[in-house]
């Protein structure tokens, strides 16, 4: 396993890919993360009345982390790029061939694959968090930032979610074999229907968690509701009052819709959501690929 492992990282260091996603992945979390902050700080300022009148000054707010997450669950679809290209370019072209008849079994070689794509995950998660803190910083100074427990428990989550875009996309790769097909499907998806259809669900459900079940909504909600339930926690102490559940059902419903996540569940039923549906990617592909012929 370790000589397959090193082949794989090999493979990925002779080309250009990982840095060629890499370097629009920072781009995009800090441009996003910036202007993002930009328009945060402009809503704090335009409520700042209604903020004082129950007794909240803005400064202590951190909406920031609300940007932190918008820039970070954007910035995904690079490593989900990365990932897809995994498995879908070797089929595609057959090198996967030589893999396949030089180690032990089929099922070796795509477990090394899983362990070195899940070490880039983790790389890109890291760096796209850098570039989104960066982002956020320009943008706003140092006012309306979480403390550091707070940020890194929300840059810990865009990494997670890093991680399992990435192995998602490679699951959607080995199951259909044509990195134009996987790309199509997965940046559509990602970018434009998932989004567009979370919404619509949510408002005609009436913030309904239906949008929450989905793909691209249980992944933002990973790290909108990380950034949600910072900024309740943080009302809550500066007012001193227990809120009512609708209370805080509807301020949960408009802090993820802030985020980037209409309709999402807590961070933790989020996080296990996504993971299934990582799972039943990766899993079905790898399956997929057992049987596969490679000739």
């Amino acid at each position: 396993m370790g000589r397959l492992i090193n082949a794989e990282f090999r493979k990925i260091l002779t080309t250009k890919l990982w840095w060629a996603l890499l370097i629009p992945a920072v781009a995009l979390a800090l441009g996003w993360a910036w202007l993002s902050a930009i328009f945060f700080t402009d809503v704090a300022g335009e409520i700042e009345d209604a903020l004082d009148l129950a007794g909240i000054n803005d400064a202590e707010l951190s909406l920031s982390s609300l940007a932190l997450t918008r820039a970070m669950n954007f910035a995904t679809l690079f490593p989900m790029t990365f990932g897809a290209l995994a498995l879908a370019s070797e089929i595609n072209r057959k090198t996967i061939t030589t893999s396949f008849l030089t180690a032990p079994n089929r099922a070796s070689v795509l477990g090394a694959k899983a362990i070195v794509y899940t070490v880039w995950g983790v790389v890109y998660g890291i760096v796209v968090a850098l570039a989104a803190s960066l982002g956020v910083l320009i943008g706003t100074g140092d006012g309306a930032l979480p403390d550091a427990s707070d940020w890194m428990i929300i840059l810990l989550t865009g990494i997670i979610s890093c991680i399992l875009w990435t192995l998602l996309g490679m699951g959607v790769g080995a199951l259909l074999g044509s990195p134009v097909a996987t790309l199509v499907i997965l940046l559509l998806y990602a970018a434009l229907v998932g989004p567009v259809a979370e919404l619509i669900i949510t408002v005609s459900t009436e913030g309904s968690h239906v949008a929450g079940v989905m793909p691209n909504g249980s992944a933002n909600g990973l790290t909108g509701s990380t950034a949600a339930q910072l900024l309740f926690d943080q009302i809550q102490q500066l007012v001193n009052e227990q809120p009512t559940p609708e209370q805080r059902e509807d301020f949960d419903t408009i802090a993820r819709a802030g985020a980037g996540a209409p309709g999402a569940f807590s961070l933790w039923v989020s996080g296990l959501i996504f993971l299934g549906w990582t799972a039943l990617f990766f899993g079905t592909g790898l399956i997929r690929n057992q049987r596969r012929d490679i000739t």
